[in-house]
């Protein structure tokens, strides 16, 4: 370990791994890990690979996000940020200050402070957070708060979903990661997206480590939007 320390929410660490990489662990679950050499590493990893769902997302969506708003729910390591490209707005949603503190140090992760686009970070419950931003402020929401042992289930609620239509325009994709080892969020997810009367795509990905990688990570995510046209 290069790094210790617990808050409220969980104990973290940070761990130099072979690669030469670090990784963010939270109790037993990966928050996000960056390759230290200069060709890889402002390339997400983990969960948030190019070749797997993320990747996808973001190539698919290519230059629709200019000028545009990106919001993620979970900031883990900053992985995510690296898809960011320049005049786009991004704000994490973070209910965690020393994740904060751990992901902004250049000594262990230094994606808040490399990749194109210098995010907002906002510190709180993510609800309530996210009830003070304006109405279609975000055209991608990414809710990454999942794979943990214990999750909020409060944002998986109707009332929940309810407030991510609120805050994503007329064309915003929501993006929900359900990988976890514990629990099965499929039918979850499926279920609010049928009362909100959204279209879902679900990948479940499995990566090639030998195109990929050692730290490209198996995951479920899915994608929703209010039409099918708009995935």
């Amino acid at each position: 370990n290069m790094y210790a320390d617990r808050s409220f929410f969980g104990s973290y660490r940070v761990q130099a791994i072979y690669g030469p990489a670090h990784r963010l662990v939270h109790g037993t679950t990966t928050h996000g890990a960056q390759y230290q050499d200069a060709a890889r590493r402002l390339i997400p990893e983990t969960y948030y690979h190019p070749a797997g769902p993320v990747g996808q997302l973001f190539a698919a969506l290519d230059n629709r996000l200019t000028g545009k708003g990106v919001a993620a729910i979970g900031l883990g390591a900053g992985s995510v940020l690296c898809y960011s490209k320049p005049g786009e707005n991004w704000t994490f949603f973070e209910i965690d200050p020393l994740v904060r503190r751990i992901s902004s140090n250049p000594k262990y992760f230094s994606y808040l402070t490399e990749c194109a686009v210098r995010p907002r970070i906002v510190i709180g419950d993510a609800r309530l957070s996210l009830a003070r931003e304006p109405n279609a402020r975000f055209s991608v929401l990414i809710v990454d708060a999942f794979s943990s042992d214990a999750i909020p289930v409060h944002l998986l609620t109707r009332e929940a979903f309810a407030l991510y239509e609120r805050v994503l325009d007329e064309h915003g994709v929501l993006f929900v990661h359900i990988s976890n080892k514990h629990l099965d969020l499929k039918p979850v997810v499926a279920s609010l997206a049928k009362d909100a009367g959204l279209f879902a795509l679900m990948e479940d990905h499995e990566p090639d480590e030998k195109a990929d990688g050692d730290l490209a990570y198996p995951s479920e995510w899915v994608a929703l939007a209010r039409t099918r046209e708009d995935l």
